[in-house]
């Protein structure tokens, strides 16, 4: 499988790369959840996603050319015979400031890219026309900073992403009273920003957070799980294993033995 990656310069906070993968053999991944949305665009032949809440084999979301996935919170499997792909890996607050979508809307779920784009068939046009994976990378990246909603509210989410991600890297991560004063708004006011901006409650988002921080430390830490759990923050060894397995349906041990290059992606 080949794989390249473009970091973009626009959008900080937003985007937080643009990525390729394609093989003309047949793969069967299953992807863990990662806490980020990923804007795809199929530039081959359809493929077919199987076992995912919401998404079946027959009305598999890559058969359109582009399609956001949104928020999951378990895994999906999906496998293909061959593909082309090009995906906007963002942040949930991207969903509401570029297309005016709250992301629990898109929680399990994915919406199609007529939805999301006026000219959806230019914009397909446009790709299809460059000759290189970087050259596409950037036209996305320019058409994506031009479809920016700036507002009041995208900057308090931007404070908002900075703190969870602040209260995310401390340990233990038992700090919601903490994250709502650092917010200064009320308990109803905060859940209904977190809803529209990430997508679930403030304490959900700071589960889910750790848990993609674990698969991290994972990847960093050599061979210990036991330093793994502690520095992303769980109490104990059966915390970490029971919400590991929470949202990737297997041990933080099963994951370890399986785990490829790319964090979060393991072959079925």
């Amino acid at each position: 499988m080949q794989v390249d990656f473009y970091i973009p310069k626009k959008l900080p906070g937003l985007i937080e790369l643009i990525w390729k993968q394609c093989s003309n053999t047949p793969q069967k991944w299953k992807i863990l959840p990662s806490g980020k949305l990923e804007l795809i665009f199929r530039m081959g032949p359809a493929s077919q996603m199987r076992s995912a809440r919401h998404i079946n084999d027959h009305n598999s979301p890559l058969h359109y050319f582009c399609f956001l996935s949104g928020l999951h919170t378990r895994p999906l499997e999906i496998g293909f015979d061959s593909f082309y792909y090009i995906g906007v890996q963002m942040k949930p607050i991207a969903a509401k400031a570029l297309f005016g979508i709250p992301v629990n809307k898109i929680r399990d779920f994915y919406i199609e890219g007529s939805n999301l784009f006026t000219s959806l068939n230019r914009l397909e046009e446009e790709l299809n026309a460059k000759s290189s994976f970087v050259e596409i990378a950037k036209h996305l990246e320019n058409h994506l900073h031009s479809m920016i909603r700036e507002s009041s509210d995208l900057h308090l989410a931007l404070s908002l992403d900075h703190a969870v991600e602040k209260i995310t890297t401390a340990a233990p991560l038992n700090q919601f009273d903490n994250l709502e004063r650092m917010i200064g708004y009320s308990r109803t006011h905060t859940f209904r920003l977190f809803n529209d901006w990430f997508g679930l409650a403030p304490h959900s988002v700071l589960r889910l957070r750790q848990f993609v921080r674990s698969i991290q430390l994972i990847h960093q830490s050599e061979g210990s799980l036991t330093q793994a759990g502690c520095d992303a923050g769980y109490y104990d060894q059966p915390h970490f294993i029971k919400s590991f397995k929470e949202f990737a349906g297997m041990t933080p041990k099963q994951y370890q033995d399986q785990m490829t290059d790319m964090p979060g992606q393991l072959p079925v």
